[in-house]
């Protein structure tokens, strides 16, 4: 057991590593590496959960109520790696109707290295109840590495999908974006669409129990800090963005599973074929202390209070249209009580191997989506 322990500590370090070298390198010694707590408690009476800090951004959700003039105001306070400082660029730009956006640089000890990231507040914001998700905002990452989308409220942009792309640049060693497992597609249903793809990774990732990556987009974060460790919890779903009642969830999509199903060692499992996944969750969280679902619980949580999901998406080749009622879960009704107090969280993902999360599903399944759209309860 200990050896087995020690194998893998060398394969996350090399694989790390590797990481670093391609994509981290030159920053290694200027990170954000989180909000200074003491700054957060100042402020917690205006936020919404705890700040995000990825690669090259700091996402803070900011509580309804709060005009972007206190925003422009705040002077967020930054742990930063050892012997790094950080300056702050320009002024405050507002984003839209319902957020700001300060832009910093960090510097490495010597000086011979630097960093931009982008720290944005984020006045909550509902899903509007017409909104259709279709995919037409997207751009490529900060690194120009692989594709990313998002949605536009009241002028606002809003980084509400997140995807498994971000995990895969650890394997993807140089491949273009339209190389990774969540892509965009000229062909939709109306216009571009999300085209999901499951995808071989690399000898190191294979021989540490991920032998292929899913293409998946959702609603939450994927947190690739822990995307080695625990990749499970990598995923992080869920966002406090619930307008009313959900009661069904509608779109356009069409499957082809690839060939041969293998599981987590790699093994081909002889007469199973893959399949796809599309559904919406809606569980309980604590307004003040967000902790999302992960890939372990997203649609097993105690917390779920409804859920929509097909259940039996088939093989379609051709565009077909769904329409999926959102059913209780856990004998919970839902509550107009923690509606209003935000004490409710909505994801919805797609998923080109429904097993992807437990990297079984067989390389070249595709999946395509478009046209998503959440019906609401009328009041």
């Amino acid at each position: 057991m200990k050896n087995k322990y020690l194998f893998f500590l060398l394969l996350t370090t090399v694989f790390s590593f590797s990481s670093c070298i391609q994509d981290e390198a030159p920053n290694a010694e200027c990170d954000i590496v989180s909000v200074n707590s003491a700054w957060i408690d100042e402020y917690k009476d205006i936020m919404i959960g705890k700040p995000i800090v990825k690669n090259d951004i700091v996402k803070i959700s900011i509580k309804e109520g709060t005009s972007l003039e206190d925003l422009e105001k705040l002077e967020p306070i930054f742990k930063l790696t050892n012997g790094a400082r950080i300056k702050k660029i320009g002024e405050p730009v507002r984003n839209g109707e319902s957020g700001v956006i300060m832009h910093y640089r960090t510097y490495s000890e010597d000086g011979n290295w630097s960093k931009d990231y982008k720290v944005t507040f984020t006045i909550r914001t509902v899903i509007p109840t017409d909104k259709v998700f279709s995919f037409e905002n997207y751009s490529l990452d900060a690194n120009n590495k692989y594709y990313v989308w998002n949605e536009f409220v009241n002028n606002t942009q809003l980084d509400w999908w997140s995807s498994g792309n971000e995990g895969y640049k650890m394997a993807a060693f140089g491949k273009p974006a339209t190389a990774y497992p969540t892509v965009t597609e000229a062909e939709g249903f109306s216009g571009n669409c999300i085209k999901l793809t499951t995808c071989k990774t690399n000898g190191i990732a294979a021989t540490a129990g991920m032998p292929i990556a899913a293409g998946n987009i959702f609603f939450g974060e994927f947190d690739n800090t822990n995307a080695m460790k625990a990749p499970l919890e990598a995923t992080r779903f869920g966002l406090q963005i619930i307008p009313a009642k959900p009661i069904s969830m509608k779109g356009y999509y069409k499957y082809t599973p690839g060939e041969t199903f293998t599981d987590v060692k790699n093994n081909v499992i002889e007469n199973r074929r893959d399949t796809c996944a599309i559904y919406s969750v809606l569980f309980e969280v604590d307004p003040d202390n967000f902790i999302p679902l992960n890939g372990r619980d997203i649609t097993s949580s105690n917390r779920i209070v409804l859920i929509a999901e097909i259940q039996n998406p088939g093989e379609p080749t051709e565009w077909t249209e769904f329409s999926i009622p959102f059913e209780p879960r856990n004998g919970k009704e839902f509550d107009y009580e923690k509606l209003a107090n935000n004490e409710y969280a909505i994801t919805v993902v797609a998923s080109s191997s429904k097993s992807g999360a437990f990297f079984e599903g067989a390389i070249g399944s595709t999946l395509y989506v478009d046209e998503l759209k959440i019906e609401w309860e009328k009041k």
